[in-house]
């Protein structure tokens, strides 16, 4: 009833409140008027019977001290005068019953014995005990007993009298309450309707008509008030809006050409550095060839010296030819475009395993591979790439007795699959963690843990960058390492 009424207009509202209001005062009314005039007339009830009860007391004085039963009887009978007497009885001093009629007819309704002398409702019935005395001694007890029909027609007249008020006020209430709850419920709804206008046109310049001067006339003007500076603000907002708008063409403009002038910026800078590095492979292999022959030729005609600065320089333009291959493998992946693809990653990493079987076998380390990789859209040769560096590496820092490298992947809720390669290996400091993907940065000598240029792992971050991922490292010194990527442009499992 109470949620009903909430979601009730305000118009029934009001009119439900000052019914629910009127109805429940003239009920509380009704029921006080009953319930008084009902315990007055038990009162009169009880005054009345009681007299009757005396009348007969002092009528059956002689009767009772005679024995006489007949004119008992007959004082007893004069009872029927009275319908609502149902039951009457005369005790004797022993209280035994001496004479008993029942005036209204029916089987006798009288106790056994008196009762305490008094008057007093029980059984659904009005009884009284009286006392009936010559000269001061009691000879006897009176009995009487009387239905309730008067006092049951008394309160159903009085309940019918205040329905019948009751429904006549409603009627009136009902009647006043629709004509003057507009009052109250006009400019409400002539609020709510601006509201609603402008809450769905958005438009501001809206005004709520005022009434009165009470206080639904206040919240009109505060409202109005509230819509004036909303206008106000909303004119502020859209001009620097526009000034926004302006700025942000202006900017996007710039970082339009700017990225135009830093793509070809990027473009000249891999095409010099492809260039570069072809170009300087041709006399760096004049020098390594030049040097080599000057040993086989001349090497007998050299001191030990002059053997060892040559052998020095051939292996300084071997290292220097495997750096600029690094570095050109490194400008050719900002230059070819990917071959994106389906790609079945199992079969890949099968192939990479088959390919380094000799030296895992030498190495003695056991790759695992807990569950079948899935496969996914992206480049298959760059893909490889990535597996390759990662177990070369992981077989290579690791100076454990028992080596292991584990390969596989974890799912990301919302997100790409997630990749790894972990090993049991030597770590990387948590200060190092950065630098190794830096290329040509190694964190040892230029020959321990089989050598190399440093540039494996920027490939790496390189290739996984080009597919729109991303590529981060978990490790501690002496523990081992994890490293994790995801490949979002083929992150949709094929």
């Amino acid at each position: 009833m109470l949620q009903r009424l909430q979601r009730a207009p305000i118009r029934q509202k009001l009119m439900a409140i000052s019914i629910l209001t009127t109805g429940g005062a003239l009920l509380l009314a009704g029921a006080a008027i009953i319930y008084f005039n009902i315990a007055r007339f038990q009162q009169e009830m009880k005054r009345d019977l009681m007299s009757l009860a005396e009348i007969v007391a002092q009528n059956s004085t002689g009767a009772l001290s005679f024995r006489d039963t007949t004119a008992q009887t007959e004082t007893l009978s004069a009872l029927k005068a009275r319908p609502s007497i149902v039951g009457a009885a005369v005790y004797d001093k022993d209280g035994r019953p001496f004479v008993h009629v029942e005036p209204g007819g029916g089987e006798a309704q009288y106790p056994s014995h008196p009762g305490r002398d008094a008057a007093r409702f029980e059984g659904g019935a009005l009884t009284v005990f009286h006392p009936i005395e010559l000269r001061g001694e009691r000879i006897g007890t009176v009995y009487l007993r009387s239905n309730l029909n008067e006092l049951t027609a008394r309160a159903r007249d009085q309940a019918i009298t205040v329905l019948a008020v009751f429904l006549a006020s409603g009627i009136v209430a009902l009647v006043l309450s629709s004509a003057l709850q507009r009052l109250i419920s006009g400019p409400i709804l002539d609020l709510a309707g601006t509201a609603r206008a402008v809450s769905e046109r958005r438009d501001y310049a809206l005004r709520a008509g005022k009434r009165s001067a009470d206080e639904l006339g206040v919240l009109v003007d505060a409202f109005n008030d509230m819509l004036d500076q909303i206008q106000r603000r909303d004119s502020e907002l859209q001009r620097a809006k526009d000034v926004l708008e302006e700025r942000v063409q202006e900017r996007t403009l710039e970082l339009r050409q700017r990225n135009e002038e830093l793509d070809q910026s990027n473009k000249e800078l891999d095409d010099f550095a492809y260039i570069a590095s072809h170009d300087l492979k041709e006399p760096l292999r004049g020098i390594h060839n030049f040097s080599s022959f000057l040993l086989e030729d001349y090497g007998g005609k050299l001191d030990g010296e002059g053997r060892s600065k040559l052998e020095t320089l051939m292996r300084l333009t071997r290292r220097m030819e495997t750096l600029i291959d690094s570095l050109l493998q490194y400008s050719r992946l900002g230059r070819v475009d990917l071959a994106t693809d389906r790609v079945d990653l199992n079969l890949i990493v099968a192939e990479i395993l088959d390919s380094l079987a000799i030296s895992l076998r030498e190495e003695k380390v056991e790759v695992r591979v807990p569950r079948p990789l899935p496969a996914v859209r992206a480049d298959r040769v760059r893909v490889g790439e990535i597996f390759q560096n990662l177990i070369v590496n992981a077989m290579k820092y690791n100076d454990k007795a028992e080596k292991w490298i584990e390969v596989g992947w974890r799912e990301s809720p919302g997100g790409p699959a997630v990749f790894y390669v972990r090993d049991n290996g030597i770590g990387i400091p948590e200060k190092h963690r950065d630098a190794v993907f830096r290329i040509f940065k190694r964190l040892h000598g230029r020959d321990k843990y089989g050598g190399g240029t440093g540039a494996g792992l920027t490939i790496v971050k390189k290739i996984v960058e080009r597919h729109h991922g991303r590529i981060w490292v978990e490790s501690s010194a002496g523990e081992g390492t994890a490293f994790y990527f995801t490949l979002q442009e083929g992150d949709v499992r094929a």
